[in-house]
């Protein structure tokens, strides 16, 4: 049952001093007459997201587990509480794990693919408080939060005060009163904890272009450590997702950095993060199938969707195969000496020596350079594409899409943001356009395959027909996509992003 209240309120002792349920209950009769409940032993996990996907939304999930049996509260944004009963449930899990109702429908277009992880589990008790004014009515609940233990200090305390909606000026009472008694406000006990995969800020862009680029590649080497564990764990299938992006993003600034690199990255590091992109990427596109086959069974008219079971199934048997060779890569000597090795060699980096081979450049000068050169590939390509240029023409295109995006966003501290972020909007729309178009192209070819294995394993005849149905939608989807490159492209091309992107570029 929700409870609709304003914005709690989160209170704790002022230092270590643990404080009383008798002595705020003493201080709180002075105004409101109490109702308190029995006092209940928790335990209880805090869950979210790796990315903290509700923290950022600002709801609160706990799974509580008492005498009675377990249960979910759900906190909102408004401040508003949900509380549903639920069975065990290992953590993480995605969320279908969640019992069918408000809750899951809350939290799934918030978590979407990702599962839910238990951040915290610990043993509390708990003490619920109703303040009554002098008519009667609720005005106010109070939630008293200790820790089991009785050697834990005052800190690890909480009181927490729900405002019920129209009785602000009577919760605002009572939390003056708690701090009457030593206690402070806490501004949150959540804190997220992903890093963005944008390079940190703060290089000039005066300052040598191996300062942009190593921060920029520090934060890369830091995402892929972090996601390391839920890849192997098979968590969920973002973690391998965020670690082939941050993989992706080292090859694309190295390549950008090479005219202020020493050679050794050319020659070595990148052949060796194009193995590591290599590794990933059959587990990969076996997720992408399977996260869009919901999507495909929309497609089928004329077969069942039930016919895609098989193709599903098929899916898992690869994946599984896959996911073992992956497995072995990302625990082998060969990726552990990449890491570490990679890791001093950006230690390195931080204090260049006066005889390294590359150019002298500043960062803004290597931005200039990396933006208008991506940007002229890019308009000189493009502008080339006719209807009777072949596939590949547009499939180079996507490569040099990527390489101007990427160019921007390594780019990012040393460029204005408003124009930036205009310029990746303007580029967005054509990259989507050429996506598609090399999505269905290699979707179409990789069904080809699957519905071959699938017959040479006597697949029914229906399923494989349902295979074709998808193998002809993305055939279609793949012409309209051609179709519509020649407006995505006139829009990209236009003066006012043309000036854009000169500016960008220093020109």
């Amino acid at each position: 049952m929700a409870t609709m209240t304003s914005p709690t309120r989160v209170l704790q002792a002022a230092d270590d001093t643990p404080f009383g349920l008798d002595a705020i209950v003493a201080a709180l009769s002075n105004q409101f007459v109490l109702i308190t409940g029995a006092r209940q032993l928790v335990r209880r996990a805090k869950l979210d997201t790796f990315d903290r996907r509700l923290y950022s939304a600002g709801i609160t999930l706990e799974h509580q587990i008492v005498s009675a049996g377990g249960r979910l509260v759900l906190g909102q944004a408004d401040g508003s509480t949900v509380t549903v009963p639920a069975k065990a449930v290992r953590w993480p899990a995605l969320v279908a794990a969640l019992p069918a109702g408000s809750v899951r429908d809350t939290i799934a277009p918030v978590a979407d693919i990702r599962a839910l992880i238990a951040s915290s589990d610990e043993r509390r008790r708990l003490q619920l408080i109703e303040l009554h004014n002098k008519d009667g009515k609720t005005v106010a609940r109070v939630e008293v939060d200790e820790p089991a233990s009785a050697s834990a200090n005052g800190s690890d305390s909480r009181v927490t005060v729900r405002t019920l909606r129209g009785y602000e000026p009577q919760a605002q009472r009572a939390v003056k009163i708690l701090m009457g008694c030593g206690l402070r406000a806490v501004e949150s006990s959540v804190e997220p904890e992903h890093k963005p995969l944008l390079p940190t800020a703060g290089t000039h862009r005066g300052e040598p272009a191996s300062v942009l680029l190593t921060k920029a590649l520090t934060d890369y080497l830091a995402s892929m450590r972090e996601n390391v564990p839920g890849l192997l764990d098979d968590i969920d299938t973002e973690f391998l997702h965020d670690f082939r992006v941050a993989v992706r993003r080292t090859r694309a600034t190295l390549k950008l950095g090479r005219p202020s690199l020493p050679e050794v990255m050319r020659t070595r590091w990148e052949p060796a993060f194009k193995w590591l992109g290599d590794m990933t990427t059959p587990v990969r596109d076996l997720d992408v199938y399977e996260l869009g086959l919901p999507t495909m069974a929309s497609w089928l008219v004329s077969t069942n969707p039930k016919e895609l079971e098989h193709f599903a199934t098929h899916l898992r048997s690869r994946r599984t195969a896959q996911r073992r060779v992956l497995i072995h890569g990302l625990k082998s000597a060969k990726f552990r000496t990449l890491m570490a090795e990679w890791e001093s060699e950006l230690a390195q980096m931080v204090h260049p020596s006066a005889d390294e081979d590359g150019e002298h450049l500043t960062a803004g000068g290597l931005a200039d350079r990396g933006i208008s050169r991506a940007y002229k590939r890019v308009a000189r390509d493009g502008g080339a594409i006719t209807e009777e240029s072949p596939a590949e023409a547009l499939h180079d295109l996507r490569k040099r899409c990527k390489e101007l995006r990427y160019a921007l966003e390594v780019c990012a501290p040393v460029i204005a943001k408003g124009p930036r972020k205009h310029a990746v909007a303007n580029l967005k729309g054509l990259q989507d356009v050429l996506g598609r178009f090399q999505d269905s192209e290699v979707q179409r070819q990789a069904l080809h395959g699957f519905a071959e294995e699938m017959m040479a394993d006597g697949t029914p005849a229906s399923a494989v027909l349902a295979m074709g149905e998808l193998i002809g939608h993305l055939d279609a989807d793949q012409e309209r996509a051609r179709h519509e490159f020649a407006g995505a492209f006139a829009i990209f091309a236009q003066p006012s992003n043309q000036q854009l992107m000169h500016r960008l570029g220093g020109k």
